[in-house]
């Protein structure tokens, strides 16, 4: 009986231990929560300044919805002359995933608004799942109530924070920080295109992040990943109800044998059939907007300039019919 005892007390001390230690972390992590980071400028100031363009603009636009894909891949003035509104291009980072994407979508688009969506692949699924620049991102714009972030989300967010961000919460912006480098507002043009990314601007360092970036495995892993068409269909349908119109399209992206085969194959040829079956309007190919290595700038979805244009014959030929049937059945 004094054995048990003995036991019982030590497994009470050690829950006790392990309770203190987890509310010391929770509160570590509460502490350094909305405060701003290094890592996180270039996309805040980018948002801020695309919807500052969006927010100027006082009659029907088009609004582009995505991540730097379209950032580097759109040419908004191309679309602006070929459909005869004014366009913002509110691309800039897929690795924020969804939920803040489709958040401040909603703060740029207007009743009346088109609104053109060539979503890169991952956020269609990895309705659970999250990622670091998700992370980091979350816990200087923590997701409680305007984004729509799930428990299991937060529960990820909670577990994997490791403790050199925890770190970088409090330790904040150094003094004088600015933002600087290929990504922010300063390399944005007046309708939040890329600029700066020819060809001839690409560096060694770049091209090496582009023959080096990752064989994507969408097609083997979509079975592991719910699915997320009904987060992508509700804002669909707001657009919809004010009066607007909103069109999904595939991204560019790298070109590789691996997505010519199998189930690589079998996911991009069935893409936009699943997405026309969860009730998104969806357009084009994505075996189309596949092209080799010369044709991108740092990553595998960065188009450089030049080939920016090679894109946009398809979005193009593919989007402008779609938006002339939405002006034809608004009047």
């Amino acid at each position: 009986m004094k054995r048990v005892g003995v036991v019982s007390r030590f497994l009470l001390g050690l829950l006790l231990g392990i309770g203190l230690v987890v509310v010391l972390w929770l509160l570590l992590l509460a502490g350094q929560a909305k405060r701003p980071v290094p890592t996180t400028q270039w996309v805040d100031q980018a948002f801020a300044y695309k919807l500052s363009i969006a927010n100027a603009i006082d009659r029907p636009k088009l609004v582009v919805v995505a991540g730097s894909a379209a950032m580097f891949g759109i040419d908004s003035g191309m679309l602006e002359r070929t459909l005869g509104r004014p366009v913002v291009n509110l691309g800039v980072n897929a690795g924020v995933l969804s939920p803040y994407i489709q958040h401040y979508a909603r703060q740029a688009i207007k009743p009346g608004d088109w609104v053109l969506l060539p979503v890169e692949y991952p956020m269609y699924n990895g309705r659970y799942s999250i990622n670091y620049p998700f992370l980091d991102y979350w816990w200087e714009n923590p997701g409680f109530r305007h984004v729509d972030v799930n428990t299991a989300q937060l529960a990820q967010v909670l577990w994997l924070t490791p403790l050199s961000r925890v770190l970088s919460g409090y330790r904040g912006l150094p003094a004088g920080f600015a933002v600087n480098g290929l990504y922010g507002p300063q390399n944005l043009d007046q309708r939040g295109d890329q600029v700066r990314s020819e060809a001839s601007q690409q560096q060694v360092w770049m091209r090496g992040l582009v023959e080096h970036s990752e064989v994507e495995r969408y097609g083997a892993d979509a079975h592991r990943w719910n699915a997320n068409w009904a987060s992508w269909k509700a804002l669909a349908d707001e657009v919809t109800a004010a009066g607007g119109c909103a069109i999904f399209m595939p991204p560019p992206l790298l070109d590789r044998p691996a997505y010519h085969q199998g189930r690589e194959l079998h996911y991009y040829q069935s893409l936009p059939e699943q997405a026309r079956a969860h009730g998104l309007n969806y357009v084009g190919s994505p075996l189309e907007t596949m092209y080799p290595i010369e044709h991108f700038f740092d990553t595998n979805y960065h188009l450089n300039a030049e080939s920016r244009q090679l894109y946009m014959q398809q979005v193009v030929q593919w989007v402008a019919p779609e938006f002339a049937k939405c002006t034809t059945s608004m009047n």
